[in-house]
């Protein structure tokens, strides 16, 4: 039986997770989050994302403006920044790419 009768026919249309990039944005999260949090920081902040299960209408409010200070410490946007920059590379060479005729 080929490969192509056992692929669901919802898969084929799919294009494959370029890895590199996605262990390169998981590298660079990884980086942003241990350069901006000290460990009690990062142990804390994970205790109440536990605690909350993602809601942070969950937890009483102290624990929300806790939350809410390591959340502006961690800087997402920054950490946005980095991650779209990592992918800068990969867009250019792959354009360059399909200009060739």
């Amino acid at each position: 039986m080929s490969l192509l009768r056992r692929t669901p026919a919802r898969l084929l249309g799919r294009r494959a997770v370029p890895w590199l990039l996605v262990l390169d944005l998981a590298r660079e999260g990884h980086a942003h989050w241990q350069s901006q949090l000290t460990p009690r920081e990062r142990t804390r902040l994970l205790e109440l994302l536990r605690t909350s299960k993602g809601r942070p209408s969950a937890l009483g409010p102290k624990e929300q403006a806790e939350l809410k200070a390591l959340g502006t410490k961690l800087d997402v946007k920054a950490l946005g920044k980095r991650a779209a920059m990592t992918g800068v590379g990969v867009r250019a060479a792959r354009k360059k790419q399909h200009r060739r005729y």
